[in-house]
């Protein structure tokens, strides 16, 4: 998780800020993770990785899965660090070739305009604006296998199944069932809301295609909160940072967030970088107050209220804080 040689007594603010932004911290789900996209792909003699998508022997289609949770839970990065944590899987990213591409969907995406941009990503140039869906589909798949590409991750694949005027809910799921099938099939990874699911159960032959990888709030007392809170402890630590062990700043931190991770480590990484920009020893409930008021506004009582945290939860879970 951690480089212990990043730092030392010497190192300026900026620095500490710069390697606080890049730290990761690993949980049980990225071992979950890794095990799903195993199911993706051919594995060697020793149960490792190869590149070779997994293919079905009898029509030849590839595999999918469906990476699900709330906003800001920590998709992206999750499915990033497990990429580039394999030895086989590489990013193809500004020119540079790999087996992988990981696309972002804008929010006004339409089917036909990712297959344009899948297309602009694999090295096609500008589609003509008269062509069909259909038929720029067949040249992003033609141009994702010239490309070598292996794997294909569709990141905010929900924008892609919002129904509205002009769009089609239907057409999209079938172009994402489509990809999996055919000599240029790859192996592809979908990864959204709630709201992806609901759309793709739709149509029973591509939800079935598709595995489900859940990312569920951690739950009191298990052992991804113990980790969680050595995380904590243990990033403050060495960027030179205190922790009060009576605030019990990590356990507040994933009451505030709902135990949604992504969020979690979003708002202790902000705590800790607002105490190492204001010149702070120790990190302070005061500033962690104000920071989440920032950005969620004022309420009559926070989670970093001061005073004992358990009288405190206590208290917001009687007035049923947050629901």
């Amino acid at each position: 998780m951690v480089d212990m040689n990043t730092l030392t007594a010497a190192s300026s603010i900026p620095e500490k800020v710069d390697w606080l932004a890049k730290r990761y911290w690993k949980f049980s789900r990225d071992e979950r993770l890794l095990e799903s996209l195993k199911g993706l792909f051919v594995l060697d003699e020793s149960g490792e990785l190869t590149k070779e998508p997994v293919r079905d022997p009898l029509t030849k289609e590839t595999a999918g899965l469906m990476v699900l949770a709330p906003s800001g839970s920590g998709k992206t990065a999750l499915l990033m660090r497990t990429i580039r944590a394999t030895k086989v899987l590489s990013e193809a990213e500004d020119g540079r070739p790999g087996n992988t591409m990981f696309v972002t969907v804008p929010a006004e995406a339409t089917i036909k305009s990712l297959a344009e941009l899948i297309a602009q990503r694999a090295g096609y140039g500008g589609m003509s604006s008269k062509i069909r869906a259909h038929e720029a589909w067949a040249v992003a798949r033609h141009r994702l296998r010239l490309a070598g590409i292996s794997l294909l991750i569709i990141d905010e694949a929900h924008h892609l199944v919002r129904p509205g005027p002009g769009r089609d809910v239907p057409g999209a799921v079938q172009s994402l069932k489509h990809l999996l099938q055919g000599d240029a099939a790859v192996a592809v990874i979908l990864v959204g809301v709630s709201k992806l699911r609901e759309a793709v159960m739709s149509d029973e032959e591509t939800d079935r295609r598709f595995k489900k990888f859940f990312l569920p709030p951690i739950k009191e007392g298990s052992l991804d909160v113990d980790h969680f809170q050595r995380c904590v402890e243990w990033t403050a630590g060495l960027l030179g940072l205190k922790l009060a062990a009576r605030d019990r700043l990590p356990e507040r931190v994933l009451f505030a967030e709902h135990g949604e991770l992504g969020r979690s480590v979003k708002l202790c990484k902000d705590i800790m970088e607002l105490a190492l920009r204001f010149r702070r020893e120790t990190v302070s409930l005061a500033e962690a107050e104000q920071h989440y008021e920032g950005r969620y506004g004022p309420r009559e009582m926070s989670p970093f209220a001061p005073g004992n945290w358990d009288a405190v939860k206590a208290e917001l879970e009687t007035s049923r804080w947050g629901r």
